[in-house]
């Protein structure tokens, strides 16, 4: 075995190990791109914020992608927990759609200007754009299928083709809530209450809604 493939193994299984130390290059490293963008981040502005050697560095990751690349994966696996919150077959739909909005928007919020980088390196970036593809058609597959097992069992009656709705409902959270990140929380809490109001108009819900506010305000 050559010396670079022995690094490259050690590498793989450091990352599988999901250590803290390999946790706090990847929180170092995603507030680095978050400030300052992509291009001009760089592995030693990653270093220096995480307050690490260039050796540490390299131990866990072979480059500025790679690290990149597990912050997107990192994202996403944020966006899919956001859609089981609650157990959806206990769970009355209305207020599935709220809970999974609210850690949906949440997770946008959270990961503030991250998601609209890894919105454009997906585009530039084919590993970036397969990871980014996959995730987002997932959540709407699973979103989808929900709403159509809801439809079956007359529990809504949608204004237009679930996946339609699914698709419309999905990009307006991503972008409304990426614009909001810096908001204070008032203005955060008003987008969901109100695109929760929205997602129940569309999908058309047959029995009574409560919106989170209006939850909030019942013992």
């Amino acid at each position: 075995m050559t010396t670079s493939e022995a690094q490259e193994r050690a590498r793989s299984a450091r990352k599988d190990s999901a250590g803290p130390r390999r946790g706090e290059l990847l929180d170092a490293a995603a507030r680095c791109f978050a400030e300052c963008g992509y291009d001009q981040t760089s592995v030693e502005t990653i270093t220096t914020r995480a307050r690490v050697s260039r050796a540490t560095f390299y131990a866990y990751f072979s480059s500025k992608d790679e690290v990149f690349g597990a912050i997107t994966e990192r994202v996403c696996a944020q966006f899919l927990a956001a859609q089981l919150v609650v157990d959806v077959e206990v769970t009355a739909p209305a207020e599935v759609i709220g809970a999974t909005t609210r850690a949906f928007a949440q997770a946008v919020f959270a990961n503030g200007a991250l998601v609209a980088l890894i919105e454009h390196r997906a585009g530039i970036d084919p590993a970036i754009g397969a990871q980014w593809s996959q995730v987002r058609t997932r959540l709407r597959k699973r979103f989808t299928a929900f709403l159509e097992r809801t439809e079956v069992r007359g529990g809504i009656d949608p204004c237009a083709p679930p996946s339609r709705i699914v698709e419309t409902l999905a990009d307006a959270l991503l972008i409304g809530a990426s614009r909001l990140a810096r908001a204070d929380r008032d203005r955060r809490e008003q987008f969901i209450t109100d695109h929760i109001a929205i997602a129940e108009r569309l999908i058309g819900f047959t029995g009574p809604t409560r919106t989170s506010t209006e939850s909030e305000d019942i013992p």
